[in-house]
């Protein structure tokens, strides 16, 4: 699959509101967002929604003004209606994390607002609210603490405007023109988005009592989202962080700003769109970006946790791999930081544990990508291999990686040329690093992070066995604890907040710049409330596919050093207690997907048998396999099956092996000749082949039949000349083609081309030139004679006179 880069987005919270009478629930969405529906038929549609998210959600002392992006979003099939944008702000401080999806009250200051022009079916529309600092209903001496800012667009004309108070037909103009369509790819690439400005109206245009949303009224909240009307809402935060961090609160106005212990879990992973090793130039490209979030990661004193692709890829190059990847690696082995390594490709260990295994699957061999690198000779400071040629990164061995453009080749060490009889010139003058060699990693923990939420006992069970006591839960998966680190059993857990992950998710690989703000506000002003609310300290556990995609992973951890309510802790640090697992489970569908495609691999391995290299490809095979594995096709919302689906299709093209391709129809014309055969490799590596070929009927004969040792290139083709006597002058016979090892065994191929003889064209051609040829030389013989008779008479006449 070329699939496409998962990106995760935080669900919307449908605000069934005037169904029924009381308060308000809302999902853990950083933003929540729905059309007011009173049927269920609406509510299980695509709904429009409104993301509303601040630049910056920290009010601080030098605040000047506040920018706040309100993000229309229309995946439906109709369009939406130009309307009316508002913001208001919750003057009251929220208590909890609970109270962050609470619907403000009507009575909420209005703070900005703004016409938005129509969206239509399937795009996105965003606009750009600037407010003046002074427009917030807060006190330079207001204390530290969250606030929930909410933003409602009304379709139609201003809902403030009555019969009695018409609009003034300039004012309107300027707002439709302050209205810019953004496309739904720009965002998402992160392209810089038209946005619509607007400025801040006086909030005292609006009522500016302070309601607290606790003790608001449900039926206040209820008149935000009129059912039918098509009233969206949505919800962020602010940090109000006015005082002076550590003046004493004696002091009053600079009050001591609280703060919470955070540990981090920074994975350093491959982004999904590569699915074996990476190449040499997408080594290069992601270095830089690797580089800079170990600079955060160091900062914040987080725990690494690494792909062992990562480490592997770089190695597998040697002398060859791009400068930068390894000085990374050398960086990265320097640093003193807890580090963890993953299962390789990420594999999820819970869901090998669902399907039975005793142990935990391992990659068998990474020569296919080795293969390519430079390592420096035992004797000799040369390096070994041929002259380096032109050809598409990893000769097709990464076919799966859809970024790879055949056009964009590299120059790369190629396996020595086989000879003119098709015989492998011999060994490499250098042997190439063992898998031990380059997954070795000298690391602190020997710990396990299977996917959110879905480990049970077995699980547990598998981990012990392999070595493993220390495992990463996500706090859905246990019970019982309050803190970031707990005993469960015999084991030791790291429990990562599951809200706060969910948040840092949304941060990271947000749709749009208003989604990826959005989640960060709402992070912030979650380790706000922790901090006021005295934590201990909490964990979070960076999400991984998020993380791997993302344009610049290391801007979250840069954006959190900014929270002065945040205290960066080891995970050692951090406190301990003790916890009981809650069973999770996974999916159903991705298991019987995993256990088809993990049965197929034999069948794979099977057809390395007639490769010059066998252990390519069953290398290769066990990769993609742990690949398919990755915890971060383990989300319902991740389409596991069409990546399942992309993943039996490719096993379909390698399961053709070395074959003949036949032909719709092959005539032999002649009593003998030469028919070609040609053979077809589907596997991404050079096979070594014997061919056989007898005929079907006794209508053909040849004079020779085994043609040994055929070399054929990696998915491309190669003709071998065939001798055929025909002994019959027409009529239907056919050559049986098979294809086995070098060695004999195994027959990968046997099939029938079909032949129809027609000799005897051959003859009447011949008979039909020979008579030609006859007739020619007659009438030359009769015009000679012709032409002597008429010159004899011609003398003769001449003579009598």
């Amino acid at each position: 699959m070329a699939f496409p880069s998962r990106i995760r987005a935080l669900p919307a919270a449908v605000l069934a509101v005037g169904l029924v009478a009381g308060s308000l629930a809302a999902t853990s969405a950083p933003v929540t967002a729905a059309r007011a529906a009173d049927s269920s038929e609406e509510s299980a549609s695509d709904p429009a929604s409104l993301v509303v998210s601040p630049r910056d959600p920290v009010i601080r002392a030098d605040t000047a003004e506040l920018r706040f992006d309100v993000l229309l979003r229309n995946p439906g099939t109709e369009e939406l209606p130009a309307g009316r944008l508002q913001l208001r702000f919750g003057s009251a401080q929220l208590a909890d994390a609970e109270q962050l999806d609470t619907i403000l009250p009507v009575t909420s200051p209005l703070i900005a607002e703004a016409s938005i022009g129509a969206v239509a079916a399937g795009e996105d529309r965003t606009a750009t609210l600037t407010v003046p600092r002074d427009d917030i209903p807060l006190g330079t001496n207001a204390a530290f603490g969250v606030h929930s800012v909410q933003a409602s667009y009304t379709p139609g004309p201003d809902p403030d405007t009555t019969q009695d108070e018409e609009q003034d037909p300039a004012e309107g103009a300027a707002g439709a023109a302050n209205t810019a369509k953004t496309s739904t790819a720009d965002a998402a690439s992160g392209a810089a988005q038209k946005a619509d400005t607007a400025s801040a109206v006086d909030p005292s245009d609006a009522d500016s009592s302070e309601v607290d949303p606790s003790d608001a009224d449900p039926s206040d909240a209820a008149d935000t989202s009129d059912p039918g009307s098509g009233v969206l809402t949505g919800l962020t935060q602010l940090v109000t962080e006015l005082g002076t961090p550590g003046a004493p609160p004696s002091s009053g106005v600079n009050a001591p700003t609280p703060t919470v212990s955070l540990g981090l879990i920074v994975p350093l992973v491959l982004p999904s769109d590569i699915r074996t090793l990476p190449t040499r130039r997408q080594l290069e490209e992601l270095a830089p970006k690797w580089d800079a979030l170990l600079t955060e990661a160091r900062i914040r004193q987080a725990t690494l946790a690494i792909d062992p692709r990562i480490v592997a890829g770089i190695r597998a190059y040697g002398e060859e791999a791009p400068e930068n990847a390894r000085a990374l690696l050398e960086r990265m082995s320097a640093l003193s930081l807890p580090t963890f390594m993953l299962q390789f490709a990420d594999a999820d260990p819970a869901a090998q544990a669902a399907l039975g295994y005793s142990k935990l699957l391992a990659p068998s061999s990474l020569d296919f990508v080795s293969r390519f690198g430079v390592f420096p000779a035992a004797d000799s400071d040369s390096v070994s291999g041929t002259e380096p040629r032109e050809q598409t990164p990893q000769d097709a061995a990464n076919e799966d990686q859809p970024d790879l453009d055949s056009a964009a080749t590299e120059a790369v060490p190629t396996d020595p040329a086989p000879t003119e009889d098709g015989n492998d010139p011999g060994p490499e003058p250098t042997a190439l690093p063992t898998l031990a060699e380059l997954l070795a990693w000298p690391t602190t923990i020997a710990a396990a992070w299977p996917a959110e939420g879905a480990v049970d006992q077995a699980t547990l069970s598998l981990l012990e066995s392999s070595g493993i006591r220390t495992v990463v839960l996500d706090s859905s998966n246990v019970s019982g604890n309050d803190t970031p680190r707990a005993s469960v059993g015999a084991t030791s857990a790291l429990i990562t907040d599951a809200a706060l992950g969910d948040a840092a998710r949304t941060a990271i690989g947000g749709a749009t710049s208003a989604d990826r703000n959005a989640g960060t506000a709402r992070l912030g002003a979650m380790l706000a409330l922790a901090a006021q609310s005295n934590s201990s300290g909490v964990l979070i556990g960076l999400d991984r596919g998020a993380l791997g995609d993302a344009e610049d992973p290391s801007a979250l951890l840069t954006r959190i050093g900014t929270f002065n309510w945040v205290s960066s802790s080891t995970v050692a640090a951090l406190p301990e207690g003790k916890a009981s697992l809650r069973a999770g489970d996974t999916l159903e569908e991705r298991r019987e997907l995993l256990r088809t495609a993990a049965g197929r691999e034999t069948s794979v391995n099977e057809l390395g048998a007639v490769l010059v290299h066998a252990e390519y490809l069953s290398g290769y095979q066990r990769t993609r396999l742990l690949e398919l594995f990755a915890t971060r096709f383990a989300e319902p919302e991740d389409e596991f099956a069409a990546v399942a689906a992309h993943y039996r299709e490719r096993d379909a093209e390698l399961l053709e092996g070395v074959r003949a391709l036949s032909t719709e129809h092959t005539q032999l014309v002649g009593t003998s000749t030469r028919v070609p055969v040609q053979l077809h490799n589907s596997l991404p590596f050079d096979a070594l082949v014997s061919v056989r070929v007898d005929p079907s009927s006794a209508a053909l004969s040849l004079p020779e039949r085994d043609f040994p040792d055929i070399t054929v290139p990696a998915e491309a083709n190669q003709r071998i000349l065939v001798p055929v006597h025909s002994r019959v002058s027409s009529g239907e016979s056919g050559l049986v083609v098979s294809v086995s090892a070098a060695t004999g065994e195994p027959t990968v191929f046997t099939g029938t081309l079909s032949i129809s003889i027609r000799s005897v064209v051959e003859t009447i051609g011949l008979w039909t030139l020979g008579s030609l040829a006859a007739l020619l030389l007659g009438f030359g013989i009769w015009r000679s004679l012709r032409r002597k008779r008429s010159s004899e008479a011609g003398q003769t006449a001449a003579h009598q006179e």
